[in-house]
Order: C-alpha cells, then structure tokens, then sequence
C-alpha cells in the first residue's frame, strides 16, 4: 500500500475492484511475490532422495518395462518448487544414478511451478547463496555447480533438466506437461485451512497416473484428507503411493549402467560406533569459543564446516553436551539417524535427565515411523522440560495421526499459547526445516481441522 501511496485495506480493495482483470492479476502476483515463504535449500530431508533413488524411480520402470508401456516418459512434478532448488536436487540424484544414461530411450521430465515469480525468475537463473548449497556434498559441489564469487551456479547441463512455471496449487494443480508420475509436495500444504488443503489433495490425486508416488514434508499427513493413497515404506523412508498397493520389494528389472545405492559419506565399510565418553573430561574456555564457532557456522549453512569442527570438538571433548546435541541435530538434518542416535545416547550415558537427548530420540523415531519409540521419548523430553516446543509440535503429530483428536488439539495449543506469550523457543539445533512461524501456523491449521472434524462427529 506504501508503494501505492494508499492509506487503508479498504483504500487498497477499491482500487482492484475498479481495476481491469490484467491489472488486478498483474497486481496479486506481485503481492504473492511479497507474502510467500520462499525460505528452502538443496537436498532437504535427504531420507526422500534416497527414496527416489533407491524405490521409486526403479519401481516406475520396472512395471512399465514389464506392462510393455509405449509412451516411454517420466514426469515429476516439484509443486510449490520456490526457487528452484528441490527441482534441481530431483535432476542431480538422477544424473548420480545414472538414469540419464541407463534409460537413454526414455523421457525424463522435471518440472518446477510456483506462484511466486521473483522465485521462478531465481530458480531459472540457478545462482544460490552458500546457505543454499548447505546440504550438498564438495564432490557434487565440484560436479554440478560453478562458483560465482561468493555464490555458486548450476551447470547448464543440469539447468537443461528442469523447466519452470507459473502455477498455483489452488486453482489449477496440474502443470501444463499433463498428469504427473512423482509429485513432490512438501511444507506447502501447512499454510492452508482444512477445505483448501482438501482441495489441494483431491487435486494431486487427480494429477498422478495410477500407481504414482506423492512425497510431503515430513510433518505432513494425509490423515482425514484422503483415502486414495497408500503408504509406501522402504529403509525408513516414507511417501504415498496413488492406487494399486506398492510391493515391499522393487522389480528386479535392473539397466546395466544403472545404480540404486546413494554415494555415501563414510569411509566404505566404516561402521557407526559408539562415540566412548570419558566423564572426566574438563570443557575449557577454548572449547565453548570452538562450540561457539560451530554454532555461526551451522547458522550460517556451512554444515560441512560445522561438521568437521563439531567431530573434532568431541573427539576433544566427549562430555560437552551442547556439542554432542547440535553434532546430533546435523547428522539428523542429513537424514544420517543411526549417527545422530548416537550422539544422543552419549549425552543420556552423561546424565538421563537431559531433555534435549530424548526430544532428538524422539524426532527421529517419528520421522522413521517408529511411533510407541517416538512417543515414548517425547514424553519423557516433555516431563523433563515442558517447554519444548518441538516435543509438543511433534507429539501433536502423532496424536493426530493415531485419530487421538483430544491430545491431539492439547498439544498444538500449547505451542500457538506459547507463541501468543512470546515465551515460545526452538531447539535450534534440531530444527532447521521448519522456521517458529512455520511451526505455529502448522499447529493452528491442524487445530481448526481437528476440530472441524471432531464437531462432524
């Protein structure tokens, strides 16, 4: 309104009812531009990469080499893609395993909408900030991305993979390229109410061909949403898959070529091991100024950095608690759980009471579906410290999607009640997909659908 020189809302409604129809669209893009969260990165929740990599891209091709299928296409679909980069992460774990080449006499076509246009205009563009990259290892780094000053840009072998436009999820879900056999979805639906995000579901589901695979953000549920979906599962990763049930075990149509397994971090055949603690261990002033620099870094999106200098600081120090935690809450942030599961066993081998270990515990047995575990830890992170509000976030979560509707609702309206206060604070370390905004407006659209549906009955 500054910028139209208007005084009022209403001064601002008068103006686009007056307008002509161009204007009034022309004049919603741009505020679309101004509202949108637009906040993402390179290969988050890498659990779901791994997932394509591994399940779902051999699965598709496998039935429709065997049903003898002619048109011989793949289309994913990244909706809600902001700038572009989960539509790019989709085309590199393609090009790392290998399906360019191994299936040379198919068409593979990724494609981003959004509505906010800046974003699209940055996602063409295929420049990202250092903080984008974050999750994205140096050897990929070297491969698919050239450095431009502080920042770095795709190569256009990569950027030829992807195309973007504009889409909004509310009104026309399919993208101009026809329906879709892998719909990525994520943290979009969170900022919608109950009827819009019904909408939004019955739309992708309109959109898959049968058998196509549907991944949402991982505090995502098609609880009460949808019945035409079926959960699909492979090595502790989650999506949902449209129409026939998804076998546990991929056909074993195999291209020569062509490899399901994800490069690893890990020295190969390095196992994960207890990380020994020597209670004696004094923590220095100079190991809180090394912790101190992990922090900035981990802020900033340098995890490679904050990685390599959290292992050392613990190698150093093995009771430092804070250190164990945020080097837990990064190796969970890779979707690496065995070795953040770790760093939280050593901090409850240091003191049980530690609340902080059992909310970790906690999130990533519900992230892997392990929901007794999950509730359990979480319980315990609550009687320990009830102001946590991830643990609330998280077991209002679970509540929800056992249909436990009462506990459900208690535990969101204490993380909207703390906000309201501004006595509501994040674990930082562990919570890193999700801005306090995002987790607050999530909580309150879940509320008024658990209560919309608990008056139905």
């Amino acid at each position: 309104m500054q910028q139209l020189g208007l005084e009022s809302e209403d001064d601002y409604l008068e103006r686009l009812r007056g307008a002509a129809p161009h204007i009034v669209e022309a004049e919603l893009r741009n505020l679309l531009n101004l509202v949108t969260v637009t906040e993402t990165c390179f290969f988050r929740d890498a659990s779901q990469f791994r997932l394509l990599r591994e399940h779902i891209i051999p699965t598709l091709m496998s039935e429709r080499t065997a049903r003898g299928d002619r048109t011989r296409t793949i289309r994913i679909w990244s909706a809600g893609c902001s700038s572009g980069e989960e539509a790019y992460s989709i085309a590199i774990t393609l090009e790392e395993m290998g399906a360019y080449k191994a299936y040379a006499g198919w068409k593979i076509e990724i494609i981003g909408t959004d509505l906010n246009t800046r974003a699209l205009e940055k996602a063409r563009r295929g420049v990202y900030s250092p903080r984008a990259v974050r999750n994205v290892e140096g050897r990929l780094l070297d491969m698919y991305f050239v450095r431009q000053g502080r920042n770095v840009a795709l190569t256009d072998e990569i950027k030829r993979r992807v195309e973007f436009e504009f889409g909004n999820l509310t009104q026309t879900p399919m993208p101009s390229t026809g329906p879709q056999d892998i719909i990525f979805c994520k943290n979009v639906a969170i900022y919608f109410r109950t009827d819009v995000t019904r909408k939004l579901v019955t739309g992708l589901h309109g959109t898959l061909a049968t058998g196509g695979y549907l991944l949402l953000g991982h505090a995502e549920s098609l609880w009460q949403m949808s019945e035409g979906f079926s959960l699909v599962e492979h090595e502790r990763a989650f999506c949902y898959r449209k129409g026939p049930q998804a076998t546990q075990n991929a056909a074993q149509y195999v291209v020569p070529g062509f490899s399901r397994t994800v490069p690893s971090r890990t020295v190969p055949g390095r196992t994960v091991t207890q990380p020994k603690v020597r209670p004696e261990t004094v923590i220095t002033i100079e190991a809180t100024t090394r912790y101190d620099a992990c922090l900035a870094a981990f802020r900033a999106g340098d995890w490679d950095a904050a990685e390599s200098a959290l292992a050392a600081l613990v190698a150093a120090c093995p009771t430092f608690v804070p250190a164990l935690l945020l080097l837990g809450g990064l190796y969970a942030h890779r979707g690496r759980f065995d070795e953040a599961m770790c760093q939280a066993e050593s901090v409850l081998k240091l003191s049980d009471l530690e609340p902080r270990a059992h909310l970790l515990l906690g999130m990533i047995a519900a992230r892997q579906q392990r929901a007794e575990d999950a509730l359990q830890s979480l319980r315990r992170a609550l009687y320990l410290d009830d102001s946590l509000a991830l643990a609330h976030f998280w077991l209002g979560n679970l509540y929800r999607d056992r249909g436990d509707v009462m506990r459900a609702c208690h535990e969101y309206e204490n993380v909207v009640r703390d906000w309201e206060h501004h006595t509501l604070e994040l674990t930082e370390e562990f919570a890193s997909d999700l801005t306090a905004e995002q987790i607050v407006g999530f909580c309150s659209h879940s509320l008024e659908r658990l209560q919309t549906v608990n008056g139905e009955r």
